[in-house]
């Protein structure tokens, strides 16, 4: 197998191209790109009235998790624009049969602490985008939780 230096030569080249492939990639993953939730250079954040405009409070729900555990727990959903607005309220429905099944699949210590309620915001977030057609929810808050 190593008898043949043109073979060998091509073998070192090849491991050489992929070694290199590997490092820009990680590379250009790791440091030059630019993060989503970061916003570009000179953009402000919007004002708490601009965000207030965008948002829809879902009603306080009641149900159970998986361990039987209940939960009282109510969000404020940001939406990216008017449109997405109006389309979230007319999913309300929608968006309280996604949190009762997220929820239901869940134990307390999954919500537990701030990665827990994290992970749990993200999940809805991206369950109801998955929905929508006239705008992204870009921010779920929780407003209110109880856990018995």
């Amino acid at each position: 197998m190593f008898r043949h230096k043109l073979f060998n030569m091509a073998l070192i080249i090849m491991i050489a191209i992929t070694l290199l492939s590997i490092v820009t990639f990680l590379l250009w993953k790791n440091y030059f790109q630019v993060p989503v939730n970061q916003q570009a250079e000179g953009a402000k954040a919007p004002s708490i009235d601009q965000v207030l405009a965008l948002t829809v409070d879902t009603e306080e729900i009641t149900t159970d998790l998986y361990t039987g555990d209940i939960i009282r727990i109510q969000f404020k959903l940001q939406v990216s624009n008017e449109k997405a607005k109006a389309e979230l309220e007319k999913r309300l429905f929608q968006v309280n049969y996604t949190i009762i099944s997220i929820l239901s699949s869940l134990t307390p210590d999954d919500i537990k602490g701030e990665e827990g309620l994290n992970a749990l915001e993200a999940m809805i977030m991206n369950r109801i985008n998955e929905v929508m057609q006239e705008g992204k929810i870009v921010k779920v808050y929780t407003t209110k939780k109880i856990l018995q």
